[in-house]
């Protein structure tokens, strides 16, 4: 096992933030194929059960007879014969079978617990931690090679992103696992909070906004945000960490809130931007990415610092990931908010489409699919 997964181990530690053309479709027989790099590869003869795709280029699916397997490269490998739990982020790939939890690390599928207890909030994954509660109850964290002990007691109210685990223990203290280390925030139990990337947001006990940023506790004068995002009949907005009409959220390195006098505010390098004066009418915040439209269907997309006016109505649908906006445009074509830049990805009516990281895949003949990836568009039929 050592030597088959060398390869894919040294690809993640060397993986760069380039565009990941990493996509799967079926053609006309329901045959599953993969698109990686500009070039299709066949994996599989019948649809797949799940598939999940990480930014390190590797794509882990169960196929239709329960097994896992993991795509790297052109080249398919079994992982496990039963239908696992499992985790593709952007360093990990990460598999629970039954008791058992294993990460893809060092070369190899290093076991990290063989004594895992089943069950809801009991194991969080993230880009670089890994959390669980194992059978004696007992809290770890899997964090930069080494397992450390959190808690020997269970714990409630738990949220992780990319680098934090936040945290309520049994005794009501507020607690953060960042960089390698526990810090106590509050003696009590906070109404809400939300973690992000090197961000952490929470009401303190007074009802102001506490920012906990690159490991430094902030206190403000902000007042807790009262008036909710709205969320249209389809669900797709906002989707801030799977929660629909929550009042404030963050991203990797900044916070969007709704203030007391309705105002749309992102907190941003320790400072307040009104993005607008007026709530939104949707929006949805992922990663570097806030995307909104105003009472007046302006599409807006705020980007690492800045503020960009995209289109004049609201599009029907749109997808988000780290660095683009995937949209359509109001003749159905399909457009790109990508790394701060305007791009056409195709100047044909378009029905459905999917993201995959950077990768866009859609279809305008039958039987036919395209994806577009670093601005360039593949076809096959």
């Amino acid at each position: 096992m050592r030597s088959i997964f060398l390869f894919i181990a040294l690809a993640i530690l060397s993986f760069t933030s380039c565009a990941q053309c990493l996509a799967t479709y079926q053609d006309i027989n329901n045959f599953v194929y993969v698109f990686d790099a500009g070039e299709s590869k066949y994996i599989e003869n019948l649809p797949l059960q799940s598939f999940k795709i990480g930014r390190n280029n590797i794509m882990a699916y169960v196929g239709q007879n329960g097994r896992l397997k993991v795509y790297y490269k052109g080249k398919v490998y079994p992982i496990n014969d039963n239908s696992s739990n499992y985790f593709v982020t952007d360093n990990w790939m990460v598999y629970q079978n039954f008791n058992v939890i294993k990460v893809l690390y060092n070369n190899e599928f290093q076991n990290i617990e063989s004594f895992f207890r089943p069950g809801e909030d009991s194991l969080y994954v993230s880009d670089s931690l890994i959390v669980w509660t194992n059978t004696r109850g007992e809290l770890n964290v899997f964090y930069n090679g080494e397992t450390q002990l959190l808690e020997r007691t269970e714990i409630h109210s738990s949220k992780i992103s990319d680098n934090i685990f936040a945290y309520v223990d049994r005794n009501s203290t507020f607690k953060v696992f960042y960089q390698g280390q526990i810090r106590t925030l509050e003696t009590y139990e906070p109404s809400n909070f939300t973690v992000n990337r090197d961000m952490l947001v929470y009401m303190d006990w007074y009802g102001n906004m506490k920012f906990f940023h690159d490991g430094v506790l902030s206190e403000t004068p902000i007042p807790a945000p009262t008036v909710t995002f709205t969320a249209n009949p389809s669900n797709l907005f906002p989707m801030v960490d799977g929660i629909i009409n929550s009042n404030y959220a963050t991203g990797e390195d900044f916070a969007v809130y709704i203030s007391q006098l309705k105002q749309l505010v992102v907190y941003y390098k320790g400072e307040e931007t009104i993005l607008m004066n007026d709530r939104p009418q949707y929006i949805i915040v992922k990663e570097n990415i806030i995307a909104y439209t105003d009472k007046g269907n302006n599409f807006w997309v705020w980007y690492k610092g800045k503020k960009y006016w995209q289109e004049r109505y609201i599009p029907t649908e749109y997808k988000v990931d780290n660095d683009i906006v995937v949209y359509k445009d109001i003749n159905g074509r399909l457009k790109a908010f990508y790394y701060g830049e305007e791009v056409q990805v195709s100047d044909q009516m378009v029905n459905r489409f999917n993201l995959y990281n950077e990768a866009v895949t859609y279809s305008i003949m039958p039987y036919q699919t395209k994806i577009w990836c670093n601005k360039k568009t593949f076809t096959f039929e």
